[in-house]
This record gives C-alpha cells, sequence and structure tokens, in this order.
C-alpha cells in the first residue's frame, strides 16, 4: 500500500510539473506584458541547412516564454513575493513601499551609479548644441526636455535594501549645468514637478499622469509664449481605470486598476497617419483650427502629451525613431517647431546614437598640421538613411582629452568643407565621431576625408583616407548612380555656352583651387588650377 501510495503521488506530482509543457497544445502563451520580444520556436537545422547545435538550449527558452498559463502562473508567484516578501519576480520592476512600483533601469540613476565622465557629458551636450544649431538655421526653434525618472522625484517609497546611495551625484545635474554653458533652449521638468505640492506620477505606472502631462505641456508652450488651453477651469474627472506598465508586467492577469485624471475636452484634431494607438512609431495630425506646426521626438512620455501637442498646433508630427531623422523630416515638413524629449534613464542614448543630422560646414582659417596617429576612420552607407554617407571612428588615446573638437575635412572635385561631427560614445570609446553627409554631395571620382582635432587652439590633421571612382561607386550604390546617369541622359547638350565662371581657392592655403562653370544647358564643371 505504501507503495501504491508513493508512486500515486509521484505521478501527481510529475502530472503537475508536465501540465505547463501538455497545456501549450491547447493554451499557449503567445502574448508578453514585458517590455521585450518572445522568444521564437528554433528549428532543428538553419537557413543554410545545417544543424542547429543550440536547439535544446533555444528550445527551453521558448518554452520559458510560451508555457501554458504562463500569465497566470507567472502572476500568482508576483502576489505571493509582492505581498508576503516585498519583493518582485519580474527583473523590470522593483517593489516599493505602499504598493508603489518602479522601473529597475532608473535605479543606478537614484543611487547615483554608473556616473558619467566629464567627456561623456561634454559629448551629449555637444550633440545638443549641433542639433539646435541646424535647426536654428533652417528657421525653426529647437526644444529640448528631459522626463524626470519617477523616484528622481518620488524616492521616498523604494524598497529600503535600494536606500544606501553610493554618491549625491546625477547624471541629469551634470549635463545641466554643460547644456547652461552651451545656451541650449531647455525646459527644466524637474523644477516643474517639484514646484506642485500633489503627486503627478502614477503609482503603479513609470510614467506621469494625465495632470502631470498637462504640466508638461503647459511649461513647454509657456517657454515659447504661445497661446493655448492651459486647462486651469477645466475640472478633470477622476476614474479608477488606468491600469499601469509596471502593474500589468508584475501582474499580468491580477492587476487592479488605479485613479488617474481625464479632462473632458473634445480633440480638435485628426489623424492624417492610419494611426491606431498613440504608442505608434510615426504620426501625423492636422487641426484646422490650430496655429503653426511641431515636429516632436519623443519616447512613451510622450504618449499622453500628444492630444494635448495636436490639439493647439495645425500640423503635427510625432516621431519615436532612435536616432532621430531630423534632416529628413525638417526638409520634408519644414516644421516651425522641434522638440527632442527623452526620459532621464536614457539621456545616454544622445551620445550613443546622434540622431542624423547633414553635416554643417565650418571655417578654420588656422594653420593646420599633420601629425601621425593610429585613430579610426571609416567611411560607409549610413544604416539608418540609404541616401547617406556615415564618416565614424575613434581618436587614438593620444589626443583624448575633455575638450578636444574633432572635425572632417572632406575635398573632392566639388570643392573643399570642414564639417563639424557628432561625438560618439560607446563600449569602444568616448572619443569617437561620427559625421553623415548626402550622397550628392560627394563628386562620384575622388574625394580625400581628413579628421582634424582640435586642442588648445592647435589643429591636427590625424587620419585621412583617399576614395577613387571605384571605391565611391561602391560607397554610392548602383541606384544612385542609375538615377544620377538618368538624369544626365535627359539633357539637351547642342551648342551650349559657358554663363559663368567663378575661381575657388582650396581652404588649405596652398593658391591652389578650381574654377566652377557653368554651362547654358544646366550642367555645372569643376577644373582644377
Amino acid at each position: 500500500m505504501r507503495d501504491t501510495g508513493k508512486f500515486i503521488f509521484t505521478g501527481i506530482c510529475l502530472l503537475i510539473c508536465a501540465f505547463p509543457f501538455l497545456g501549450m497544445s491547447f493554451n499557449p502563451t503567445n502574448t508578453t506584458t514585458e517590455n521585450r520580444k518572445m522568444a521564437v520556436l528554433p528549428k532543428i537545422k538553419k537557413a543554410n541547412g545545417k544543424l542547429n547545435i543550440n536547439f535544446l538550449e533555444e528550445l527551453g527558452i521558448y518554452f520559458e516564454d510560451h508555457f501554458a498559463f504562463r500569465p497566470e502562473l507567472v502572476s500568482l508567484d508576483a502576489e505571493i513575493q509582492s505581498k508576503v516578501f516585498m519583493v518582485s519576480n519580474v527583473e523590470t520592476v522593483v517593489t516599493g513601499d505602499s504598493e508603489w512600483l518602479y522601473y529597475s533601469s532608473t535605479i543606478d540613476d537614484y543611487l547615483g551609479r554608473n556616473i558619467m565622465s566629464g567627456r561623456y557629458v561634454e559629448n551629449i551636450a555637444h550633440n545638443l548644441l549641433l542639433i539646435q544649431k541646424y535647426i536654428n538655421s533652417k528657421g525653426a526653434k529647437f526644444i529640448f526636455t528631459v522626463a524626470p525618472n519617477k523616484n528622481s522625484l518620488y524616492g521616498e517609497n523604494m524598497p529600503y535594501y535600494l536606500q544606501k546611495k553610493s554618491s549625491n551625484i546625477k547624471n541629469i545635474d551634470m549635463l545641466e549645468r554643460n547644456i547652461k554653458k552651451y545656451n541650449i533652449f531647455y525646459v527644466d521638468l524637474f523644477q516643474a514637478f517639484k514646484e506642485q505640492e500633489e503627486e503627478l506620477y502614477l503609482k503603479r505606472d513609470s510614467h506621469w499622469n494625465q495632470k502631470g502631462a498637462v504640466l508638461v505641456y503647459n511649461t513647454i508652450l509657456n517657454s515659447l509664449g504661445i497661446e493655448h488651453e492651459n486647462y486651469e477651469n477645466i475640472k478633470p474627472e477622476k476614474l479608477k481605470n488606468e491600469y499601469g506598465d509596471l502593474n500589468k508586467m508584475l501582474y499580468p492577469v491580477t492587476a487592479v486598476p488605479e485613479w488617474n485624471y481625464f479632462y473632458n475636452e473634445p480633440y480638435r484634431f485628426s489623424y492624417k497617419t492610419d494611426t491606431k494607438s498613440v504608442e505608434e512609431e510615426w504620426i501625423e495630425t492636422e487641426n484646422k483650427n490650430g496655429t503653426g506646426s511641431l515636429l516632436m521626438f519623443r519616447d512613451s512620455f510622450g504618449n499622453t502629451l500628444l492630444p494635448l501637442m495636436a490639439n493647439t498646433f495645425a500640423k503635427g508630427y510625432f516621431s519615436k525613431s532612435v536616432p532621430q531623422n531630423i534632416t529628413e523630416y525638417v526638409e520634408m515638413y519644414n516644421p516651425d517647431i522641434i522638440v527632442l524629449e527623452k526620459v532621464e534613464r536614457n539621456i545616454k542614448e544622445l551620445a550613443t546614437e546622434p540622431p542624423l543630422i547633414e553635416g554643417i560646414p565650418v571655417n578654420i582659417n588656422q594653420d593646420i598640421t599633420t601629425a601621425e596617429s593610429g585613430s579610426q576612420l571609416e567611411i560607409s552607407e549610413s544604416k539608418y538613411n540609404s541616401g547617406y554617407i556615415e564618416v565614424y571612428g575613434i581618436l587614438d588615446n593620444m589626443f583624448w582629452t575633455q575638450d578636444v573638437k574633432i572635425y572632417v575635412r572632406v575635398t573632392d572635385d566639388n570643392g573643399c568643407n570642414i564639417y563639424e561631427t557628432f561625438y560618439v560614445s560607446d563600449n569602444k570609446s568616448e572619443y569617437g565621431y561620427k559625421l553623415n553627409l548626402p550622397k550628392e554631395k560627394i563628386a562620384d571620382n575622388h574625394a580625400v576625408f581628413e579628421v582634424i582635432v582640435e586642442n588648445k587652439g592647435k589643429f591636427q590633421i590625424i587620419k585621412s583616407m583617399e576614395l577613387n571612382q571605384e571605391n565611391i561607386i561602391k560607397l554610392k550604390g548602383d541606384e544612385y548612380l542609375e538615377e544620377k546617369n538618368r538624369i544626365l541622359k535627359k539633357r539637351k547638350t547642342p551648342k551650349r555656352k559657358i554663363v559663368s565662371r567663378e575661381k575657388i581657392y582650396d581652404c588649405d592655403g596652398s593658391g591652389r583651387g578650381y574654377y566652377i562653370i557653368k554651362w547654358s544647358d544646366g550642367e555645372v564643371e569643376y577644373k582644377d588650377f
């Protein structure tokens, strides 16, 4: 009898353990509330016909994501761990006091860990300055703002084991000092929230509530001096129907709603895109009663701002792309105002993934010497926009100083130009650089790229690369050249005349240069002297 009982008990245990696997045949888990992609079912053989040696490992990962009743079991486990032990079973969520939840990626900022170096901060501020220069040169206004991490404003409910801070230094404080130094148009949301007595973030979400969104909206538009509905005379309705992002991550089945505010102000705008959710990467709006146009680069904090902004501006363009394709959108839509919003925990992205902006020419009227170095220089087609060439590299460590400035000089049949570069911080170095140039601005036959550094008023060429016609053709691609040849073939060239002849000196002080010869058929010719 004892043996039979043991057998039955063992059988029941095995059945319980096997149930999630067996249940996949009729109730697999195919959606997730976590901020990640679910694993796909692996194949025994790869696309090339070779055996997938990682099949069993990948199958295990797939099972972890898709086993039957996963949300229910995760929720049950979360309820036990959070209510009994005051900890989270989801790595992206931190369980705080009084049922407050926090995003785990904000812990370093809260504790003062992994602080940016002086060069890292300089890179971000410099990149913001380049963005501002470019946008202002197009006749538009630029605004930069940072959405505070929830625990930067309301950290009193962080769990006890995350109360001992490594330092009181904050990345955002260092960046704000550099932003002030460069006179970047910055809207300080930290101060705006700190001036409010009530809590304006959701307890079980990483974002501000609707009152917080209105505060941000008013702060931005007030800084621009734009007349708008400030919602001060509209009493919001309080409803308990908000299911926060952290709430659903931690409790995918048992999440309960919390209070939020809703303003009964009718939308006066319409979507010009096939928009089903404010979460979408690209959204266009139109408001016949609005004024001006807005291009806003945003993250999830911009979701609640979008309807408010769209209700004010005649044209609204909202992008979640990273890196931000600024030049393309500015040239396409010609907006009056461009807002770049970034959450505090992600401000480093402004150095790791600088936006795509056409290079800005500068004048250097000083002697430039040459120095030997092991600096890196790579030229390739931009992976973010096929119409651009990307110049990328890393300085030799002999030039690593916090104040070093980096330029790229391009000399080709079209002339000579020196460009400011974006500064790049990545896992290789904090002394990287990046420049984007339209393919049509590089002559087809010959081009020389030179990296120039400026340190204490001294300019040096530290790396160069010469491209011939074959390399340039390969770089630009067949599609580009076919289109250019098609345009050239359409031109009529009988009995053409010289319309003008302009003499241009090279910028290297050699006295050499070239003529720009314009013909009556529209063709432009470049001839060295």
